[in-house]
């Protein structure tokens, strides 16, 4: 999801009840009929549907700090199609080592269950859907969101799988490659020049690798000319602004300038307001820390990709030595990192 967008209008119920209608009726019409028309496609058909299907997901900001302490209800209103619904759930449900990094991602899975199983009103079937957002193989970060019920284990199942837009900026394979082989020298953009303070060669070449992988999400995330332009609003998005920031650090075990004061904040502060050097803090952790990229996420994911392609390195390293062991490695991250795509997979099968 992106941006800010606006609480949902008369304007905008009008627009949701005439979308859903219409795909409900669409989608409903071409999945009915006989159990003997049931066939391997209909996984096929029912994602086809689901792309091409354009749904209106309302869901709460009720718990959302700062607008929990708020009088009210307060609601967030997205469109798109089903299947991009479902990836952007995904997203907004991404965890750092279990922990949640964005507001509110249980409600908007919610609304997208609810709002897909409406659309197949009318099916001969059953479906479940699981959308999984993960940059690289075994990644700590990570979002995962479904919809539908589970196959009971006895039952015939049609299976698809699809890719929908992460809404994050793709990784250039040759990028991922220049910043392990170069780290700490052609990569001071993302090292903040203080490539002096990383304790060894090979951090400093999974370090530079996760600084390019850290910034597409964090501009991902925080998109730096939407929110620079929310950055410097009154009210309620900014302070939901502030808010994500603060999520997306928690979990990296920092805070924006050492405290919890939106005073306090420097590039968050209204009249100081900085998207860019922003993301940057959230990229590479804090400028005074004891040592370079500590609790930074571009410090963290280099970490991360040691250990969740530990057996494919120690692989190489067992083969390889010197610059083709560093080429090869270099080619493995590039290989397994995307930042862009979400697997979408569809299930369905026969009512019993």
């Amino acid at each position: 999801m992106s941006g800010d967008r606006a609480v949902s209008t008369v304007m905008d119920v009008a627009m949701a009840l005439l979308l859903i209608s219409a795909s409900v009726l669409l989608v409903g019409l071409h999945l009915s009929g006989s159990d003997d028309e049931f066939d391997d496609d209909r996984a096929d058909r029912t994602a086809e549907l689901l792309g091409e299907s354009t749904l209106s997901v309302r869901y709460s900001l009720a718990d959302t700090a700062p607008i929990d302490d708020r009088a009210g209800e307060s609601y967030r209103t997205e469109y798109g199609s089903a299947t991009g619904l479902l990836a952007d759930a995904a997203v907004a449900n991404a965890r750092i080592d279990g922990t949640r990094i964005r507001p509110a991602g249980d409600e908007f899975e919610t609304a997208v269950d609810a709002s897909v199983e409406s659309a197949l009103v009318g099916s001969s079937g059953d479906f479940y859907a699981v959308a999984e957002w993960e940059p690289y193989d075994n990644a700590s970060i990570n979002g995962t969101a479904t919809a539908g019920e589970r196959p009971p284990p006895t039952a015939d199942v049609s299976s698809v799988t699809l890719t929908a837009s992460s809404g994050f900026p793709a990784v250039d394979s040759a990028e991922i490659e220049r910043a392990y082989l170069d780290g700490g020298t052609d990569w001071n953009e993302y090292l903040g020049n203080r490539t002096d303070r990383i304790d060894t060669p090979e951090n400093k070449s999974f370090e530079a690798a996760g600084m390019v992988v850290g910034s597409a999400i964090v501009d991902g995330y925080f998109p730096p000319a939407d929110t620079q332009r929310t950055l410097e609003s009154q009210g309620v998005s900014h302070e939901l602004a502030v808010f994500r920031y603060e999520q997306i650090v928690a979990p990296l075990e920092y805070e924006f300038t050492g405290t919890t004061n939106p005073d306090h904040h420097g590039p968050l502060k209204r009249d100081e307001a900085d998207a860019v050097e922003a993301n940057a803090q959230v990229l590479r952790g804090l400028e005074d820390a004891d040592a370079f990229g500590r609790n930074g996420l571009g410090h963290w994911i280099g970490k991360d990709l040691q250990t969740a392609l530990e057996p494919e390195i120690a692989a190489i390293e067992e083969k390889y030595d010197g610059d083709r062991r560093d080429e090869e490695i270099a080619a493995l991250l590039a290989d397994e990192i995307s930042t862009a795509d979400v697997t979408i997979t569809i299930q369905t099968w026969n009512h019993d």
